[in-house]
């Protein structure tokens, strides 16, 4: 009749880390300052600040200064 060998291993617990999750407010503002930048990188692609070359005419009153 044959005997069996049993093997016992015994391993070190591992750690678990909980992360807690993240606040609905840094969510949401997360993706308000992304929808932001996206439209700011679509005005600067579309001429930003610059006029290109065009001419802005302003039309300002006549103003007359005395003491």
């Amino acid at each position: 009749m044959p005997i069996e060998r049993e093997t016992i291993i015994e391993r070190t617990p591992s750690e678990t880390v909980v992360v807690g999750g993240g606040s609905p407010f840094g969510i949401i503002g997360a993706i308000i300052a992304i929808v932001f930048a996206v439209l700011l990188i679509l005005w600067l692609v579309n001429g930003g600040i610059s006029s290109n070359g065009d001419s802005v005419n302003v039309d300002l009153p006549n103003v007359t200064v005395t003491e």
